[in-house]
């Protein structure tokens, strides 16, 4: 018997049971479904949510002091002096700026809002790509060293705060002070981020000067670029401990930090969720090995008349081994098709970009073919032993 043989005689016994042959898939079908819709929406998803990041800037850092240390911390660990200096000095940074952010009400003439303030110097926008200037302007060194009463609003928030007006030129009052608006800023927001909240900046220096206890809790840097970003952070943070005599005191993170730190996270994630579907397979595999067991059993008599007129034994094992690894194939085929639908139909509503895993399809389509052969192996060599004469005589 030649393979072609073989495989069209393993067809047919399929299809003579189609129904059984059905249920048989089903375990292969699940497995091979839940592999690649994990797999799947884990790259997409960490491709995305990497892409974002990196919008940010990749040689972006940011500088803080560690609460942990056993320095006495102060309000003066980090300063806007201690940014200038650095940017003035340091051969790898491009640009530091110091940087506050907290949570207010911001009052108009229309409405009022809860708003995140963000405050800051004027060379803000030199590392933080995703703000664009709408409308007016971003306050300068000016507003900022003389401590001017100025604000810029996200775009949302001034409609929320004056209707159909012009905001620039304006006022809004936040708790006891009264700002000028000067600019409205458009954001491109990290895609993931659930927050409703608006957003505002003010000169640093402004909002420290009527902070009861006036502090920088973070230094935000750009690096010249991606190669000297952990020699800026070095730099940085050793000027500081230097300058302020306190060792141990600072830490620093980039944002390829972050972005290696989330890969790693994700990629684990998977890996035990593709172990988890993976289990589905193995018992899919053992539906296989008993189904076909079952039909070596029923066509014992068949064996016996084959054999008698002059199959080999390796023309049975053939038979059954391509039948069970048919079905697996035809499972697997069935499964990629629904894992990437299903993969696709989550993506579009979680709005990931679309991503075809062809690792993940030629992972799936290559465990099918280890399954068809593994757990069809035993049923198709016990049919391929069957004496002839004992299978002609099985009733």
């Amino acid at each position: 018997m030649n393979f072609w043989e073989a495989l069209r005689t393993a067809i047919d016994g399929i299809w003579a049971n189609k129904m059984r042959s059905g249920l048989t898939m089903l375990g292969i079908i699940i497995g091979i479904t839940s592999v690649i819709a994990v797999n799947t929406l884990g790259e997409g998803g960490q491709r995305a949510i990497t892409s974002e990041m990196e919008k940010f800037g990749q040689n972006s850092f940011n500088i803080y002091t560690d609460y942990e240390s056993k320095e006495e911390h102060s309000n003066d660990d980090l300063t806007v002096e201690d940014a200038e200096t650095l940017s003035r000095i340091s051969p790898y940074i491009e640009r530091l700026v110091p940087y506050n952010q907290s949570n207010s009400i911001v009052k108009g003439p229309k409405k009022e809002e809860r708003v995140n303030v963000y405050s800051t110097t004027a060379h803000y926008l030199e590392i933080q790509p995703t703000v664009k200037i709408s409308k007016g302007r971003f306050f300068s060194e000016a507003d900022d060293k003389e401590l001017r009463a100025v604000i810029v609003l996200e775009d949302e928030l001034a409609k929320k705060l004056f209707g159909q007006m012009n905001p620039l030129g304006q006022r809004v009052r936040m708790g006891d002070n009264s700002l000028v608006v000067i600019g409205t800023y458009k954001e491109e927001k990290f895609r993931f981020d659930m927050s409703q909240t608006y957003g505002a900046y003010i000169p640093i220096r402004y909002d420290l000067s009527f902070q009861e206890e006036p502090f920088v809790s973070t230094l935000i840097g750009k690096a010249k670029d991606k190669e000297s970003v952990e020699a800026a952070m070095k730099q940085a943070t050793q000027y500081l401990s230097r300058k302020h005599q306190k060792e141990n005191h600072y830490r620093s993170f980039s944002m390829q930090e972050q972005v290696n730190q989330f890969n790693q996270l994700t990629g684990t994630l998977t890996i035990i969720f593709s172990v988890i579907a993976g289990i589905s397979l193995v018992v899919g595999g053992v539906g296989v090995m008993n189904i076909m067991l079952v039909s070596v059993t029923e066509r014992t008599r068949e064996i016996g008349i084959r054999k008698a007129l002059g199959a080999r034994r390796r023309d049975i094992l053939m038979q059954f081994l391509i039948e069970s690894l048919i079905v697996c194939l035809i499972g697997g085929l069935i499964g990629v098709l629904l894992g990437l639908g299903a993969a696709a139909l989550v993506s579009y509503f979680a709005q990931l970009p679309p991503l075809l895993s062809w690792n993940s399809i030629f992972i799936a389509f290559g465990f099918s073919s280890a399954i068809g052969i593994f757990f069809g192996l035993y049923p198709a060599n016990k049919a391929a032993k069957l004496d002839p004469i004992e299978a002609l005589r099985y009733e």
